[in-house]
C-alpha cells in the first residue's frame, strides 16, 4: 500500500465536506459551534485536518470551526490545512483519534494563566481582583491559592467586572473562616456571590460574614445537598445553600438591614452572637 502524501494546503471552508457516513468525523453539535462563534478569532484559527479524496475534500476535524468561519466570513474565507492524499477509512479513523483522544487534556489552570498572558479580558480581570485580596489563582487549592477557577468565572460575570462582586466574596468567606484551604471551596463561593448579587444594596458584608461563621463550609453544604435532588452538581447545590444563606442571616440581622431574598426550610446551625 502507497504511503498517503500530506502537505499543507489553503482551502476555502465552504470546498470542505463532512461524510455523515464516516465513523471518523463526531456527530456536528450546533452548541459547541455557537460557543466557538461568541469567541471567534480568525487569527489563532488551528489548521484543519483534511483528507483528500477523489470527489471532494473531508474535514477530519474542524468541522465547528469550518461551520463557523463560513458563517463569519463567507465560503471563500481560505483556511490552513494539513492535506492526507490516498487515505483508508481506518487511517481516517486514526488521525482523528491522534487530533481528539491522544493528547493530554488542558486544565482549567493551565488554561487560565495563559489566558492572563494572553491578555483575555476576563482571566485579566479575575486574576487582578483576586490578588487584590492577597489571594492568588492556583493549580491547587491552599491557604492562600484558589484553584474553583470554573467559579470565579461564574462570580465575574454575574454582574458588571467593576462592580466589584469577586473580591467582595473572597473578602465576606475570608473574615468567616480565615485563610484555609477549605475557605475557597467553589460551590461556597458561588452561593456567597449569588446572596450578596441579589440583596446588591442592602446587604451587610459583616453581618454576612457572622452569619457563616454559624457553622463550617462542609455543614453548610451537607445542609445543601439535603436539599437538592439527586445531590445535584456543585452549579445546583449553591442555589440552596444560598438560600439557606439568606434565611439564617435573615432571622440574625433582618430587623436591621430588611430580609435577604430566599426563605426556605430553617436549618439547624449552630448559632453565634449577632453582635456586629
Amino acid at each position: 500500500m502507497p504511503k498517503p502524501r500530506k502537505y499543507y494546503e489553503a482551502i476555502p471552508v465552504g470546498r470542505m465536506k463532512v461524510d455523515p457516513k464516516m465513523n471518523a468525523q463526531r456527530q456536528f453539535q450546533p452548541k459547541w459551534a455557537n460557543k466557538l462563534f461568541k469567541i471567534w478569532d480568525r487569527e489563532v484559527l488551528l489548521p484543519a485536518l483534511v483528507s483528500r479524496r477523489a470527489d471532494g475534500d473531508y474535514v477530519l476535524d474542524g468541522q465547528h470551526s469550518n461551520d463557523v468561519a463560513r458563517r463569519k466570513e463567507g465560503p471563500e474565507f481560505p483556511r490552513d490545512c494539513m492535506v492526507y492524499e490516498g487515505l483508508t477509512m481506518q487511517q481516517e479513523a486514526k488521525l482523528f483519534l491522534a487530533a481528539n483522544r491522544d493528547r493530554r487534556a488542558v486544565k482549567p489552570y493551565e488554561n487560565f494563566k495563559v489566558a492572563v498572558t494572553a491578555g483575555e479580558i476576563e482571566a485579566v480581570k479575575i486574576d487582578a481582583d483576586v490578588l487584590s485580596c492577597g489571594l492568588h489563582v492556583s493549580s491547587g487549592t491552599s491557604k492562600d491559592g484558589i484553584a474553583a477557577i470554573q467559579a470565579l468565572k461564574v462570580i465575574n460575570g454575574m454582574r458588571e467586572p467593576q462592580d466589584g462582586l469577586l473580591p467582595r466574596t473572597l473578602t465576606t468567606v475570608l473574615n468567616s473562616w480565615g485563610r484555609e484551604p477549605t475557605t475557597w471551596d467553589g460551590m461556597m463561593l458561588r452561593a456567597v456571590a449569588l446572596v450578596i448579587h441579589k440583596n446588591w444594596d442592602t446587604i451587610d458584608l459583616d453581618s454576612l460574614s457572622l452569619t457563616l461563621k454559624q457553622a463550617s463550609v462542609r455543614e453548610w453544604k451537607d445542609a445543601a445537598m439535603n436539599d437538592t435532588i439527586s445531590g445535584g452538581g456543585s452549579q445546583s447545590r449553591s442555589i440552596p445553600l444560598a438560600n439557606n444563606i439568606a434565611y439564617e442571616y435573615t432571622v440574625q440581622f433582618g430587623e436591621q438591614y430588611g430580609a435577604a431574598f430566599g426563605i426556605p426550610k430553617r436549618k439547624n446551625l449552630k448559632k453565634v452572637s449577632n453582635t456586629v
